[in-house]
């Protein structure tokens, strides 16, 4: 079975074929995914003990959409994190905005990503710190995605946050109740917030408007959802935060898909699959290549944009808090880990590649055994 992978999709099938008009950004991207680990990219040497070299291999591209290369990067993150992460329970959030708004999300995604995270993050903070909910300070990171699984535009806020937190005696204090937070005010409140900041940035001129739209008919079409209940998925409460953190570390960079779930191109179509959070179930969907390739670029993470971000004592400028929190709970202090290196993430997932034997140690090794025989005979 031929496995098909992303860079083979843009390389045989150019983007500019189509006449995708890109931005600076993604036609960096589209030159680094196409590069990776060819003659473009150039290489690098290994050697063996003695020096000798042992092999040339083309280098990576290392940018954050490319699936072929941040295998190292995310295990790094994922280590790092896990020594981070309190032993104690987590919740796993989700907020998303009404599709009504993807129009301005897709001609201001910079300006309205950075507002989507202050929404949610000005929400939980409000919420934590209210003493009629916790009245502490909690630690939660936030991770946005783009996409839906089977890459239409959806984006939303994955939210990671302790079930619990210190307050402003550096005591750990644990919520009410189970959910930690009233979901219902969380919606009401992250929905203000966001419509607010939206009717403020129309109201100074700061957004780029749809075509045909005005900001008269965006106000309207803002005050008419914010009538309306918007989506935010509260996940049971988890035990412990790795499993929420390992999930999020597959999205963090690699790009909205990765090369095992193409299937196939036939007949102008590239099919793929992907596992559909509704049903538990793997689906198949295909997009035309044109169409394929414009979702895979639009997805792409912003430059100078981070897809991640952290709040509370789990900021990494909050390391003393942090240790305040991890006391409280009897834990020892964080120290920062050893992050594996491209031979250890092989190793973990069973790839390791047998380097090419030095031929100068083999040729001595070989006299050394020959020597041996004819000493052994002799005696």
């Amino acid at each position: 079975m031929t496995q098909y992978s992303l860079q083979q999709v843009l390389t045989q099938y150019p983007p500019n074929n189509f006449g995708l008009k890109l931005p600076l950004y993604q036609h960096k991207a589209l030159d680094a995914i196409t590069g990776c680990r060819t003659q473009k990219m150039g290489s690098h040497g290994q050697y063996c003990e003695q020096g000798h070299l042992c092999g040339v291999f083309y280098n990576s591209c290392r940018h954050r959409g490319c699936p072929q290369c941040q295998s190292v990067k995310r295990e790094q993150w994922l280590a790092d994190w896990s020594a981070r992460l309190l032993d104690t329970q987590h919740h796993h959030w989700i907020f998303t905005c009404p599709h009504e708004l993807l129009p301005l999300w897709r001609f201001n995604r910079a300006w309205f990503q950075g507002l989507l995270f202050k929404s949610v993050a000005e929400t939980l903070k409000k919420l934590f710190a209210d003493k009629q909910h916790l009245g502490v300070q909690a630690g939660f990171l936030l991770a946005l995605h783009t996409w839906g699984r089977n890459l239409s535009d959806h984006p939303h806020i994955h939210c990671l946050m302790t079930h619990g937190g210190l307050d402003d005696a550096g005591k750990w204090q644990q919520p009410r109740s189970k959910s930690l937070l009233p979901a219902e005010v969380v919606k009401r409140m992250f929905r203000g917030k966001l419509i607010a900041k939206l009717k403020a940035g129309i109201n100074k001129g700061e957004l780029i408007l749809p075509n045909a739209e005005t900001s008269t008919t965006v106000i309207n079409l803002l005050n008419k959802l914010g009538r309306v209940k918007w989506q935010i998925y509260a996940c049971k409460p988890y035990n412990h935060g790795f499993g929420v953190a390992k999930y999020l570390a597959r999205y963090m960079c690699g790009g909205a898909l990765k090369n095992h779930q193409i299937l196939k191109i036939k007949d102008g179509q590239v099919h793929f699959r992907y596992r559909d959070h509704r049903t538990k179930k793997m689906e198949r969907s295909r997009y035309k290549i044109a169409d394929f390739e414009r979702q895979i670029l639009r997805h792409l993470p912003l430059p100078n944009q981070q897809s991640m971000r952290y709040y509370g004592f789990y900021h990494p400028s909050q390391i003393a808090r942090l240790n305040q929190a991890r006391l409280s709970q009897g834990q020892a202090k964080y120290k920062t880990p050893s992050l594996p290196d491209w031979q250890a993430v092989m190793d973990k997932f069973g790839l390791t590649i047998d380097c090419a034997i030095c031929e100068e140690l083999e040729r001595q090794a070989a006299t050394d055994n020959k020597h041996t025989v004819v000493n052994s005979t002799r005696h």
